[in-house]
């Protein structure tokens, strides 16, 4: 389970289950751009299926520099027209005050039949401040992606009403941990380690986690995707 994020347990290793089994189930990828790759944390989800990739990121990106490629908007990415094979942008898209202008750029530089795989927020709080702009729903995206000249092959929910209560309701404590850390200067506060934070930070979404993997409860989920934390959206380009 990863918790790298702690809050973000659900969406992260729900989102990762749904990449994993896209890019092992898939067809070999050429060229793979990781739009927006920040650490690229699904490099070892991709990499292993692709012949070359390449990371973009803003000029300005914290990341370390052995992580990204080459740095650029995301409106203006220094590649030919038609070059790529496959575009993966990982929760980029609400930050841009002009989507629309993304995708098309995506759409440039993608070849004709080529696959795009990104992923939005839906319930969940602000998270990146001033640069936050918006939250897509299923029929968005669909609405987004077709006006851009894309066809939608499928929109998966990352997770559903009861995961997004869980991840809203666990907010308020991790706040608390961070806060209390930042007052005594004791980062036992703000980890794993503690264990009162594992009961009201951790235990619940890995608990949720478990049940997920369920069959039977797996399907009573499903019937509250109107909710999701999030989307996993894969599109291709029309010739």
């Amino acid at each position: 389970m990863r918790i790298s994020n702690l809050g973000a347990v659900i969406e992260n290793n729900i989102r990762d289950r749904i990449l994993k089994n896209y890019f092992q189930n898939g067809k070999r990828i050429g060229l793979l751009l990781d739009l927006g790759c920040g650490p690229r944390p699904y490099m070892h989800l991709y990499a292993p299926y692709c012949d070359k990739t390449i990371g973009a990121d803003l000029p300005d990106s914290p990341f370390p520099k052995n992580k990204v490629d080459i740095y650029c908007a995301a409106t203006k990415i220094p590649l030919e027209n038609e070059s790529v094979d496959f575009i993966l942008s990982t929760e980029v898209l609400h930050d841009m005050p002009e989507p629309i202008d993304m995708l098309a750029e995506m759409h440039r530089i993608l070849k004709i039949g080529g696959t795009i795989l990104i992923t939005t927020p839906f319930v969940v709080p602000i998270v990146d401040g001033k640069y936050d702009h918006y939250r897509y729903t299923k029929y968005g995206l669909e609405y987004l992606l077709s006006k851009s000249g894309f066809e939608v092959l499928d929109i998966i929910p990352v997770s559903d009403v009861i995961g997004a209560m869980i991840t809203l309701a666990i907010k308020p404590w991790l706040k608390i941990w961070y806060l209390l850390a930042k007052k005594t200067r004791l980062n036992f506060f703000y980890s794993i380690y503690n264990p009162f934070l594992l009961v009201t930070v951790i235990f619940p979404q890995a608990f949720y986690l478990w049940t997920y993997r369920l069959p039977v409860l797996k399907k009573i989920y499903q019937r509250f995707n109107y909710g999701a934390i999030g989307y996993v959206s894969i599109a291709t380009k029309k010739s």
